[in-house]
């Protein structure tokens, strides 16, 4: 078996034919199946590998403009990713007879990290596909909000959270049974909101939970108003642990609803443009919000279908309210717009006038470091897992759509064209770019 690494990206072997193929010199590298003239790719899905068969763990990314905020690292440069986990970045890295991609012309970022999503696909009627949805565009740890409670949490962690090959985690809904039924708020009737049981399955699960979540606006509460709040703040604090808050025409005001958070809470789509946002009737920011912000609550963009708006955005900007990170809330009812997926959003940020390094770190870094893992993801640190997002940048006219219908115009569009996760290279392709193949 021989290896000839190419320039171009690919990774082609020659001399083989049917067996478990090894890197040479003994090595950790890249490991597959090679059956008729080439290694099995097919579409992306979670699985176990055989005995004897690994994802690629050794990859040189060659040439790309790198940039990690983590590091305050910007510029063409190499990086290496040795047995899955990122060894160097350097303006230049010999190969050796390493598998490499090439990245020249192309941005290179640590995997996105988004910290609203939903993916329980098939039981939740916002599920989407989790590897062709985020994956596929370069988001390489995603958390699900909320989409399972108490009663449906053991076949959302079985089906979906256990056998994803990227990083997982989700909050749990206060409600027993999540977000199933569309059109049906789950907090209508508050003999659905199980503190008791919340607390036993989240205690069964807490190494994949981060937290208690909550929806608030009036057509998931109807009749019961601010108890829903109540009931997921008293599990939270049984538990000790975060809770996030959906915001967006609650019939509390959000002050009210401000003052009962902790620090370390999540105000999620804080930047809204629907009743009892963050901007008061004459388009000031709120002083509950500065005082939540400043005790610690997180302002999650969470853009979603009705849940994000330049207008109020740019107002808290002028006042010098910055978001705290960049999460998309993508589901079924936003996939085809006004979201797409998560390089549209950052897209949408940089018409907006953020640079690309600020865009970047809203995306990485601190969600990462919100969800206690700096050093692990949302950083290219050597040491760091061999997740990274390889994008494209398409100049020219685009037109950028919020969740009220308002549109603003950007000259530049990020566009993910291959993603690494630990080390295997895995490209999306066609026709709607949410098919994952193996670079081989």
């Amino acid at each position: 078996m021989d290896w000839e690494p190419c320039s171009s990206g690919e990774l082609r072997t020659v001399n083989a034919g049917g067996r478990v193929c090894p890197a040479p010199g003994g090595e950790v590298g890249f490991v597959g199946i090679y059956k008729n003239g080439g290694f099995q790719s097919g579409d992306f899905q979670s699985r176990k590998f055989e005995p004897g068969e690994c994802a690629v763990s050794d990859l040189i990314i060659r040439g790309g403009y790198v940039v990690d905020p983590s590091q305050d690292l910007e510029g063409t440069m190499d990086v290496e990713i040795r047995a899955g986990r990122v060894r160097r970045i350097a303006p230049r890295i010999e190969p050796r007879g390493r598998p490499t991609l090439n990245a020249r012309g192309r941005i290179v970022t640590p995997g996105l990290v988004d910290l609203h999503c939903h993916f329980f696909e098939g039981v939740s009627h916002y599920g989407v596909n989790l590897e062709a949805s985020m994956l596929a565009r370069g988001v390489t740890a995603a958390v699900d909000t909320g989409s399972a409670g108490s009663q449906t949490f053991s076949t959302f962690r079985s089906g979906f959270l256990d056998p994803a090959r990227m990083t997982t985690r989700a909050f749990l809904n206060i409600s027993a049974g999540g977000l199933l039924i569309d059109g049906l708020g789950e907090n209508v009737d508050m003999r659905a909101l199980r503190v008791e049981d919340a607390v036993v399955c989240y205690g069964r699960n807490r190494d994949i939970l981060l937290g208690m979540k909550v929806r608030l606006s009036r057509n998931v509460v109807e009749r019961s108003g601010g108890r829903p709040l109540d009931a997921a703040l008293d599990a939270s604090k049984a538990l000790r642990v975060p809770l996030m808050v959906h915001v967006g025409d609650t019939p509390d005001s959000l002050p009210k609803i401000l003052k009962k958070l902790r620090p370390g809470d999540v105000l999620t789509h804080a930047f809204h443009g629907r009743a009892e946002g963050i901007l008061d009737r004459r388009g000031r920011v709120r002083r509950a919000v500065w005082e939540a912000r400043d005790r610690g609550i997180l302002l999650d963009v969470a853009h979603g279908r009705a849940s994000f708006s330049f207008d109020t955005l740019e107002a808290a900007m002028a006042q010098g309210l910055m978001p705290g990170n960049l999460s998309t809330d993508l589901h079924t009812h936003c996939i085809d717009g006004p979201v797409y997926d998560f390089p549209n959003l950052m897209s949408k940020f940089l018409a907006l006038g953020f640079s690309l390094g600020q865009v970047v770190r809203l995306s990485t870094q601190t969600a990462a470091a919100w969800l206690g893992m700096e050093g692990e993801i949302g950083t290219l640190r050597p040491g760091a897992r061999g997740d990274v997002a390889v994008l494209r940048m398409r100049e020219g006219r685009f037109r950028f759509t919020d969740s009220e219908g308002a549109h603003r115009r950007g000259g530049r569009m990020l566009e993910a064209v291959c993603v690494v996760l630990g080390g295997e290279a895995l490209r999306p392709g066609g026709k709607d770019r949410r098919r994952l193949r193996r670079v081989s």
